[in-house]
């Protein structure tokens, strides 16, 4: 049977555009797993009905729940969906504060059967109690989800072994609907990066390759191209920040940092994504995927003046399509 890919994304349209632009094909083997975040754009259930309608996703309120101190958020959001006709499945964690739990616990069956749990490495051993105990819900209508945390400094086969170990205390022999791994090794931002082009490798994702499975299957998850900080920067951070780009490739991003738009050096946006856009076309290790949306959109840049380079919510757009369409195509 084939792996399935749960990214972890935050509630972004540019998420759920770049979900809408893949394939019928690739989306079947995809199931959203969607972090409220502090301000929900109001774009967002529209865009993800354009794409995820009849299909499956998970709604995780407990970030925004600790941030506005309510479930208001979490309530509209997952209520949309389901009026839409996304099967939205309710997120619990096991180190939630036990009033998101309650929340979340009371739209078990309203999208879709059953729930997410999401647990740390060391928590697992206790998921099943949990369940049985604190849920009433049997392992059989539950998608578990272990959360490894931010992997970059690791060594992904020295780590990859210690989670074999765990999960194989704890997996086989268990009724979980599923089980999945996730991780993250993306950069919070290009701040540590030198001008132009540095090769940064996927530890998540190599470290996940370097998993035993053995009995049943662990799938893969990640964080897209976003690092796992859930926390919206200041606008006046966004401001200052330079004009980059982050494309994924075979166990690595292909990360190319530009300038700033303001101050002495600044140059416009639309000039820089379009330069970064030939640099990537350029590359030997530029596309591979036929039919991949953003690398179209990223070919159409480089080659035709006319057309539009875009901003930072497109390029959002381009490179997390991307990263979808490669993680499918390459999952076994």
């Amino acid at each position: 049977m084939p792996f399935i890919y749960r990214p972890m994304l935050k509630t972004k349209t540019g998420e759920a555009v770049a979900l809408l632009q893949l394939p019928a094909s690739q989306r079947d083997r995809i199931e959203p797993v969607f972090h409220v975040g502090e301000k929900p754009p109001a774009t967002f259930v529209t865009r993800m009905t354009a794409a995820w309608t009849g299909r499956r996703c998970f709604i995780d309120g407990a970030f925004n729940f600790n941030v506005t101190g309510g479930p208001q958020d979490f309530n509209s959001m997952i209520r949309a969906l389901v009026a839409a006709g996304v099967p939205a499945v309710p997120v619990i964690e096991m180190g939630a504060t036990p009033a998101y739990n309650q929340v979340a616990r009371s739209y078990i069956g309203r999208g879709g059967p059953g729930l997410m749990l999401k647990c740390t490495p060391s928590q697992l051993p206790a998921a099943t109690a949990f369940a049985q105990r604190q849920l009433q819900q049997p392992e059989t209508d539950i998608d578990l989800l272990v959360d490894a945390g931010h992997v970059a400094e690791f060594d992904p086969g020295s780590f990859a072994g210690y989670l074999s170990q765990i999960l194989q205390a704890n997996v086989p022999g268990s009724t979980w609907r599923s089980v999945t791994l996730a991780s993250s090794s993306a950069p919070k931002d290009f701040g540590q990066l030198g001008p132009g082009v540095t090769v940064v490798p996927r530890v998540d994702w190599l470290t996940w390759r370097n998993l035993s499975q053995r009995g049943k299957p662990v799938d893969y998850a990640d964080f897209g191209i976003s690092h796992r900080d859930l926390t919206e920067p200041p606008g006046m951070a966004m401001a200052a920040a330079t004009v980059s780009v982050r494309y994924a490739v075979d166990d690595n991003w292909v990360m190319v940092k530009g300038k700033r738009t303001t101050g002495a050096s600044g140059l416009p946006m639309g000039d820089q994504y379009r330069a970064h856009a030939r640099t990537l076309v350029r590359r030997g290790d530029f596309g591979g995927l036929p039919g991949c949306w953003g690398d179209q959109r990223i070919s159409m840049i480089a080659s035709n003046p006319g057309v539009s380079a875009g901003g930072r919510p497109q390029w959002v757009e381009i490179n997390a399509n991307r990263h979808f369409a490669l993680i499918v195509d390459r999952l076994p």
